[in-house]
């Protein structure tokens, strides 16, 4: 019940608060009318006893806190701005506008006056650009003076002495009514604060003191009134809602699976398939993380910086689990003795003997075991937690480039690029653990088709990430690379995912790799005819769990 409840509960939030509108708000909790809010608490409360205490204060305080929810008027941002000789320009935001529609901008500037005064601020503007003409010219100017010859529109800033919240402050505000998009096409604005003058004389910092500034903007709705999302984030909501629907169908999916093999008597499970059900789960929360912070975006115009950041690092973590589980089945992780090279002394001469490549390869086809060696420096362990961390750090790292609701996968930023970086060496170590598994002199050709097509799915997970950024980069307008960038990675996750499902739930019937895999049955030899699935069988290295067994090689 408590369960129930509490999806309820994100059911209404789900349901009612896209629906708020400045017109309606003293009528209406969001979307959702008063009486129906109390009528919901009703039943919400029910006869439900256990641990009621904390149901009770739960529940109060999500209705409470959407019942007493002011209205956003438009997407809001805060920080500081310092115009120096060196950086004469500070660009505040980048913003889509739906087409036929007017946006709005408001921008209020504030320096103490214990800090000193904007001296002369006759140079001192707000440039508003226009799609290409900033990012094909301007970015690319060499001077603050170039680059203001692009702008389509500019505001002067004029300080006024003003006592805000008991503090002695010049104050100025600049405001924008009808920012433009075309008539049938979204138009991208770049809003920048700049004093080209810095570039050609020396300011000393108490008479061009920095600036703190905060800015509200706004898209037209199409319907005469507006919107807080920028024009190319309107289709994020539904595409994270069909991530949670895929992921979720094969998370379950994937659960009973488990839960069916435990529940028979000395039941065994491989841990390759509770593996993939943790990527599922992370790719999962990932998308709830992010739409909790839409929900609260929607709320007060800024989000939630907590949940943004959890749904960066899942999504970063489910990254890793799959790049893993690639690596480790392609250098012949799950397949039987007979098949691969399993101890460091046994040459594979196309790795050199006893080479670093050739350690790190055979430690793949037994992570547990190289895991274990961590300390001794096993080049495998090494590995697998770089990749972990490294996906972390990348993920934390990319959050300080740019704003709220830019996926992990954007990869126009120094983060980006490194991540990009890494998926292509990845990729390698994946084609060279696929090549050794060919190589060995061991491999049956009947498995041959198997592992073609499996370096092709992998290949294409690890430079999907580039190729996509590389052609929306190239090909697309700026306000579609987002949706689209978001969009194709959203579509190989699927897809990757729902490949390592089949990988480790098909039938001995499926290919060849089913016939010979330690995750659907249980050979850990090719005597007589284990590829029509009458290997003999061993116990392998376990983890055991009371009666039941996790299968770990």
């Amino acid at each position: 019940n408590n369960i129930s409840n509490t999806v309820y509960l994100i059911a209404i939030a789900i349901r009612f608060l896209p629906y708020v509108t400045t017109n309606n708000i003293s009528n209406t909790v969001y979307g959702c009318p008063r009486f129906f809010s109390s009528m919901t608490l009703a039943k919400l409360l029910g006869s439900n006893h256990h641990n009621m205490s904390i149901v009770l204060i739960v529940k109060f305080i999500i209705l409470f806190s959407i019942y007493n929810a002011q209205p956003v008027y438009g997407k809001i941002s805060s920080g500081k701005a310092l115009l120096t000789g060196d950086k004469s320009e500070a660009l505040l935001t980048k913003f889509a506008i739906s087409a036929g529609t007017m946006g709005k901008f408001d921008l209020s500037l504030k320096i103490p006056t214990a800090k000193g005064m904007y001296t002369d601020e006759r140079y001192l503007k707000v440039h508003f650009f226009a799609d290409e003409s900033w990012t094909v010219k301007a970015s690319k100017a060499p001077t603050c003076q170039e680059k203001v010859k692009y702008a389509a529109r500019i505001k002067s800033v004029s300080f006024d002495y003003a006592t805000v919240d008991k503090e002695e402050v010049w104050l100025a505000n600049i405001s924008v009514d009808d920012l433009p998009a075309d008539s049938h096409s979204i138009r991208y604005w770049y809003i920048t604060l700049d004093d080209c003058s810095l570039e050609l004389s020396y300011h000393a910092e108490k008479d061009a003191p920095e600036m703190e500034f905060q800015y509200t903007i706004l898209n037209g709705d199409g319907m005469g009134g507006h919107t807080h999302f920028s024009a190319d984030l309107l289709g994020m909501k539904t595409l994270h809602l069909v991530q949670i629907l895929i992921s979720l169908t094969l998370f379950l999916f994937v659960s009973v699976r488990i839960l069916k093999t435990f529940m028979v008597p000395q039941g065994q499970v491989h841990i390759a398939l509770i593996t993939v059900g943790c990527a599922l789960s992370l790719d999962i929360l990932s998308n709830l993380s992010e739409t909790v912070h839409a929900g609260w975006y929607t709320i007060n115009g800024i989000g939630s910086y907590t949940f943004d950041c959890l749904a960066s690092h899942f999504e970063a973590q489910c990254d890793a689990l799959i790049a893993l589980v690639l690596i480790l089945v392609g250098s012949g992780w799950t397949l039987p003795s007979d098949v691969i090279v399993t101890g460091a002394d046994q040459n594979m001469a196309m790795l050199g003997t006893n080479s670093v490549i050739q350690k790190l390869v055979v430690g793949l086809r037994s992570p547990a075991l190289a895991i274990q060696q961590l300390k001794s420096g096993n080049p495998t362990s090494i590995l697998l937690f770089s990749v972990f961390i490294l996906h972390a750090v990348l993920a934390q790292w990319g959050r300080t480039f740019d704003e709220e609701f830019d996926s992990f996968h954007a990869l126009d930023h120094a983060a980006g690029r490194y991540l990009m970086i890494f998926r292509v060496i990845l990729g390698l170590i994946f084609l060279i653990g696929a090549a050794s598994v060919r190589n060995t002199g061991r491999c049956p050709r009947a498995l041959f088709p198997f592992l073609n097509k499996f370096q092709l799915v992998g290949l294409t997970w690890f430079l999907s990430l580039p190729f996509v950024s590389m052609l929306s980069s190239s090909s697309l307008p700026d306000h579609k690379k987002h949706l689209f960038m978001a969009t194709g990675s959203a579509l190989v996750q699927a897809c990757s995912l729902a490949s390592l499902v089949w990988l480790f739930t098909a039938d001995a019937s499926a290919s060849a790799y089913h016939r010979l895999n330690t995750v659907v049955t249980d050979n850990m030899s090719l005597s007589s005819d284990s590829l029509s699935g009458s290997g003999a069988s061993s116990s392998g290295k376990m983890w055991k769990i009371g009666k039941r067994k996790i299968r770990l090689d």
